[in-house]
């Protein structure tokens, strides 16, 4: 792999890690607040709006399989600083847009970046975890969330005083951009992985479906984007529409959730040590099923509240097992393993939205979350058809010594990546 030699920076790659999945959720969380001026300074309407989230999705999956082909070259830190980089351009360039072309072309850009950020590190993590002996990759999504979360509040207050966005993603990308370069040089270099053989028949083919054992994970991810979409566009809607709640309380459901995510995220490497993998993700899923039903069934603001905090809980720490069995798969390379996972879990972002539409005029919005509870009890049977057998987890296969290695910062010396 080639190598590109850049100061050292004295942090542990576990650290290093950590500040990019807050880093990444912090410019990420920055944005939402803004999506309603930048709307309403350029009159989209919600046909057009709709068409310019897809799009963003779209380029978000298209970059899964150019993030694996980069890394497979560059290594994950390379990769990683690709896109992590520019991440907070896409943000100025959409502040700037002065007409909808030009405003749905930076959206395509975020999704592009934001998909090889998210597998960059994501690959990166497992790396770190497995190098370090000390489960991790949960806690970075617990990061993640929790940058999220402060990046929305700061941002949200911001806004309100009347700052520019682009000179607030200014500020941001003279912060992050550095930064980026800097984080990059902490990390670990790439696992060698043996790769599956291939035919000429095989070597021909451009495009291939993925491998019948990463199915399981690529369903159980879309069923957490079914179990998140209605969090995230649904639930203040109902709660106001169909049980008449107070404004602040339909949109502190979302919050609710978000913090139980969070806190699920930080607590859930201990939670995997203990009982394991399958039995995580198994009861997760249960939970979160039942929080949904406990909201409907009940079916008062109150309940909603309660039943979605749950379901933030159960579905923490899902996604992150899921990406980390991806990148344990044996004879795939943690890039690609991972990135075809995403792909197909992001099938579930992209139709979710629409499917859940189209349910709830055709029947109630009531009833299509009874469904939606139903379509997480999925996840237990893919457990099932593709069970880990790791009730043993990385902490159990190497315990913690009393004494840990220092991790010292690399030299400006070009090293192999």
């Amino acid at each position: 792999m080639r190598s590109f030699p850049l100061p050292g920076l004295p942090v542990s790659p576990r650290l290093a890690i950590a500040l990019i999945f807050f880093s990444r959720g912090f410019v990420q969380g920055s944005w939402y607040p803004r999506i309603p001026g930048v709307v309403d300074r350029l009159d989209i309407s919600s046909s057009e709006l709709g068409f310019i989230w897809f799009s963003l999705a779209l380029f978000n999956m298209i970059a899964f399989s150019i993030a694996a082909k980069i890394i497979s070259r560059f290594g994950t830190a390379t990769t990683h600083l690709i896109f992590a980089a520019p991440y907070p351009l896409a943000f100025i360039a959409a502040g700037l847009a002065p007409n909808i072309p030009l405003f749905w072309l930076s959206m395509c850009v975020f999704g592009l970046l934001n998909g090889g950020y998210d597998i960059s590190c994501s690959v990166q993590g497992g790396i770190v975890e497995r190098a370090t002996k000390r489960p991790l990759v949960s806690a970075l999504y617990g990061y993640f969330s929790l940058g999220a979360l402060s990046g929305s509040f700061l941002s949200g207050f911001i806004a309100q005083a009347g700052v520019p966005m682009q000179l607030q993603f200014t500020v941001i990308g003279v912060i992050a951009i550095p930064a980026s370069f800097l984080l990059r040089t902490a990390l670990l270099p790439d696992e060698n992985h043996p790769t599956r053989p291939t035919t000429t028949t095989a070597k021909r083919r451009r495009f291939s479906l993925p491998p019948k054992v990463l199915l399981p994970l690529g369903i159980t991810i879309i069923c957490v984007a079914f179990g998140e979409e209605t969090i995230n566009n649904w639930v203040a809607l109902y709660m106001r529409s169909d049980l008449g709640s107070d404004p602040a309380i339909a949109g502190f459901a979302y919050t609710a959730f978000a913090i139980a995510t969070f806190t699920g995220r930080i607590l859930g490497d201990r939670i995997i040590s203990r009982i394991g993998v399958d039995r995580v993700i198994s009861a997760g899923a249960t939970l979160a099923a039942a929080g949904i039903a406990f909201g409907i069934l009940i079916n008062q603001p109150w309940s909603m509240v309660v039943g979605y905090t749950v379901v933030g809980a159960g579905l923490s720490v899902i996604v992150p097992v899921t990406y980390r069995r991806a990148g344990e798969m044996p004879g795939m390379s943690p890039a690609q393993a991972v990135s075809q996972v995403a792909s197909i879990g992001f099938v579930g972002f992209m139709l979710g939205p629409i499917l859940i539409g189209l349910l709830s005029d055709l029947i109630s919005l009531r009833f299509t979350l009874a469904l939606v509870s139903f379509a997480l009890l999925v996840i237990v049977a893919m457990v099932r058809l593709n069970p880990s057998g790791d009730l043993v987890t990385v902490q159990d296969r190497a315990p913690r010594t009393r004494h840990r290695p220092r991790w010292r910062p690399r030299s400006s010396s070009p090293t192999s990546r």
